[in-house]
Formats: structure tokens, sequence, C-alpha cells
């Protein structure tokens, strides 16, 4: 079957999610392409939509991150961010908190929106150790019990959450360290960052 042709917007908009996802691992989102062109994001949809229209791309509804390119890129790694300090006020990927990439297999990353961060202190050891580079998968929600990363004011922090009478208890696997109890008032200024899917450790670097 032969493809539609495109105009030089649609090429040029179908570069840059090429590019984007080559560069992330995932695709940009709607808002992401138009701040790219400078355009409103409804423009921005209608030139996504063409190109969903003429086959290039596909767009799977409900998704913010739902752009699926025909023609899959097949790189065998992707750049995932490293954070360093993650600022409540500034967007979770912008610049200024990335401190690094690293290289990952693109089937670790499976296309979703992720990114590495260092773990400091020891509240989840022994599961999770200073110095581990853990990958974190962006949403705002997670089960019970799962590992997450939180944000209290300005300080990230790796625990296992529970919901407990309207309120948020984040707990560490080291008996040694008290949970964090938030009241409902109060957990509303806790953010969930991302659910931890992942840890990288270097056993060779690993000092007793």
């Amino acid at each position: 079957m032969t493809m539609k042709p495109m105009t030089e917007r649609q090429q040029a908009v179908l570069e840059f999610v090429e590019e984007f996802a080559g560069r992330r691992g995932y695709p940009p989102t709607v808002r992401e392409v138009a701040a790219h062109f400078g355009i409103q994001p409804r423009a921005a949809a209608d030139h996504l939509e063409a190109l969903n229209r003429k086959g290039r791309l596909h767009r799977e509804p409900g998704r913010s991150r739902g752009l699926v390119l025909s023609s899959r890129l097949q790189g065998a790694v992707v750049e995932v961010p490293v954070l360093g300090r993650i600022a409540a006020g500034q967007p979770l990927l912008a610049a200024e908190n990335v401190e690094d990439t690293l290289p990952l297999p693109r089937a670790w990353v499976r296309d979703e929106e992720v990114f590495l961060l260092k773990v400091a202190g020891e509240s989840m050891a022994p599961l999770l150790l200073p110095g581990d580079l853990v990958m974190v998968r962006v949403q705002s929600r997670v089960a019970r019990g799962e590992i997450a990363v939180a944000l209290i004011d300005d300080e990230a922090t790796l625990k296992r959450v529970y919901e407990e009478a309207g309120g948020l208890v984040l707990k560490g696997d080291n008996p040694d360290f008290t949970p964090l109890r938030f009241a409902p008032a109060e957990a509303a200024e806790v953010r969930i960052l991302g659910k931890v899917v992942g840890v990288y450790r270097n056993l060779e670097g690993r000092r007793n």
C-alpha cells in the first residue's frame, strides 16, 4: 500500500517525533510537539492526526505519550537520564534536574518514560543500597506496598507506599528507620514521581 504524501510541516513533525523517541526512548506529548514548533497544542494535534490518517504513526487514545511510529525504531540502546536534585516547581525531566545519561537496552525501557536515580541512605536496605541506580517509570500512583520515588518539599525519597485512613505512610525496608506518616491534609503535598522497576548495582565498585 502506498502511503499518502506529507506536507513539509507534517514531515518536520514526524522527524521531530522520530528524533525525540530515538533520543529519549519514548515519544513526545502533544504539548511537547507544540512547544518545539511554537504552535498551539490544537494545531500540533491536527498535524499528528493527519500523520495518523496517512499511516505514518498511530495515536493510542487516553495516553499522554500514545504516539507509536509506524516504522518502529530498532536502536539497541536508549540514553536514559540520571536525575540529581529534583525541584518541586520544575518539570521532572527538566535539564536542570538531569546530571548525566546512561545507555540502557531498549528492551528494558520498553518505550516507557523512565529515569534513573541514585540511592542515598540505607532506609531501603538490604534491597536497595547507597550508590545503586534505580530505574523509575514515571507515574503518579502506585499500588499498595510498591516502591516509589516520592517528592517531599524538594527532597526525593525512595519508600514503599501505603494509603491508610485517608492519609499516607512511606515505609522503608530497613527496620531501623521510622516510617513517614502524613495525615490526609499533609498527604496532598506528597507527590509520587514514579514506580521503581529496576536496579543497577556495580558490584566491583562496592565497598564494605
